[in-house]
């Protein structure tokens, strides 16, 4: 905190994100850029419930269809249980149960704010790490007070997927 003031102090530029694009620049990613496996922890699925959520997604990859929000995950959800017996053979046992019981973790999950995280134009690392004209880096500042407040479970689970995208994207030392 002290670092960063005197940054700021020194007239460094600074670019403020803000989930919910009140404080700052919106912080977005997409259903299919968060994957499977961090979005069923967010939504506390049980291990039936998780199997479903990752047949949806193998089902969406292998389709070429791209989950971008909160709404395309909900139709292919529905588009799934429409289908399950179709399905069922490549995919295992949809149960209809499973896909709702998904279906009202999202609606839970909307009500905390989440489709103002689940869209389009999803942020790219290099958003972080700017620098203004003359070379000198730009900071980020994230303003997640309302976040912390409204879902703290979503909080939580984006910074797991911030984490997990700096690992995956940024070389190692020595590299």
């Amino acid at each position: 905190e002290i670092a960063i003031e005197g940054y700021l102090q020194r007239g460094s530029p600074t670019l403020f994100w803000d989930v919910f694009a009140r404080a700052g620049h919106p912080v977005r990613t997409t259903i299919s850029d968060m994957g499977p496996l961090l979005l069923a922890s967010l939504l506390e699925l049980n291990d039936t419930q998780s199997g479903v959520l990752y047949a949806a997604f193998r089902i969406a990859d292998d389709e070429g269809m791209l989950l971008l929000d909160l709404k395309d995950l909900r139709a292919m959800l529905s588009w799934v249980a429409a289908n399950a017996s179709d399905l069922s053979t490549t995919y295992g046992t949809l149960p209809a149960a499973s896909v709702g019981a998904i279906q009202r973790r999202l609606l839970v999950l909307e009500e905390q704010g989440a489709e103002n995280f689940f869209a389009e134009p999803a942020l790219k690392l290099s958003d972080l790490m700017l620098g203004d004209f003359s070379g000198q880096a730009v900071i980020s500042l994230l303003d997640v007070t309302e976040l912390i407040t409204r879902s703290p479970k979503l909080y939580a689970t984006f910074l797991l997927w911030l984490l997990a995208e700096l690992f995956e994207n940024l070389p190692e030392v020595g590299d």
